[in-house]
């Protein structure tokens, strides 16, 4: 039986990255799907270049000098990407 995981959501925009929302779910597809359905007005008002990044906890978040979250160095991410 699997067990619930954490996943960071998080909000890209031009000038900083910030934690958006923690979803806990099964897999990764599970926690974007959540997301997609809880969050679907906050995707569709992304503006242009601005990303949404959802990935597994590996412990506590963490960010750069820039305001930039530091990524994990494995694992999977999806990325929402507003293009135009």
């Amino acid at each position: 039986m699997n067990q619930l995981e954490k996943f960071y959501v998080i909000k890209r925009t031009t000038g900083k990255d910030e934690r958006f929302t923690v979803i806990d779910a099964m897999s990764l597809d599970e926690a974007d799907a959540i997301f997609l359905v809880r969050h679907e007005e906050d995707k569709d008002a992304m503006k242009k270049g601005e990303e949404i990044l959802i990935f597994e906890a590996d412990g506590d978040l963490k960010f750069d000098e820039n305001n930039r979250v530091v990524l994990p160095t494995k694992g999977e991410m999806i990325i929402h990407r507003q293009l135009s």
